[in-house]
């Protein structure tokens, strides 16, 4: 049941991000940010993950749009960018 809790939290993150991005949101803005914020709240749930860290949210992001296996689940390399950007942005600020 975590598991699919976890999975349907990750699926409704990926589609806030692409509708943030095609609503040509700012990655600094509040809407962004909440974003990030959530996304990072969920990767500290993930079993096996390590301590979210600055550098671990920013390299992950800069994953995202390096893979485009990974870019996919954000609309492509420039929804990836959206969630690199912002996450980037949010990681300096709070972490």
């Amino acid at each position: 049941d975590e598991k699919a809790a976890r999975m349907l939290r990750q699926r409704w993150l990926m589609s806030d991000w692409i509708a943030a991005d095609a609503g040509g949101e700012d990655t600094s803005g509040e809407r962004a940010q909440a974003l990030a914020h959530r996304q990072v709240d969920w990767l500290g749930g993930v079993p096996g993950v390590p301590a979210v860290s600055k550098e671990y949210v920013t390299g992950l992001g800069d994953m995202y749009v390096a893979d485009e296996r990974f870019a996919a689940n954000y609309g492509g390399v420039k929804g990836a960018t959206f969630v690199r950007d912002a996450m980037r942005v949010y990681a300096e600020a709070n972490l």
